[in-house]
């Protein structure tokens, strides 16, 4: 149980940037998408073919949805709610 508490205790003391690792977090992503939909843009804009989603979309979407409920967790834990 001191490994718990120890690293909760370790935990609290980053809690002070949680706002700047959210943001940091907020631009990774909107890049991965720049970066990940540039192509998919141009070939819609030249009339392209059929949209079926990559692996890389789909990594991308599975871990906005992470970061997401990660960012959300102290509103819907109970032990933390502010």
């Amino acid at each position: 149980m001191t490994l718990g508490i120890s690293g909760f205790g370790a935990l609290a003391s980053v809690a002070l940037y949680r706002p700047y690792f959210l943001g940091l977090a907020a631009l990774s992503l909107g890049y991965s998408y720049l970066l990940t939909y540039r192509k998919r843009i141009r070939e819609i804009r030249s009339g392209g073919g059929r949209y079926r989603p990559n692996r890389q979309e789909v990594a991308l979407w599975a871990t906005t949805v992470l970061v997401v409920l990660l960012a959300l967790f102290p509103y819907y834990n109970p032990v933390t709610l502010p």
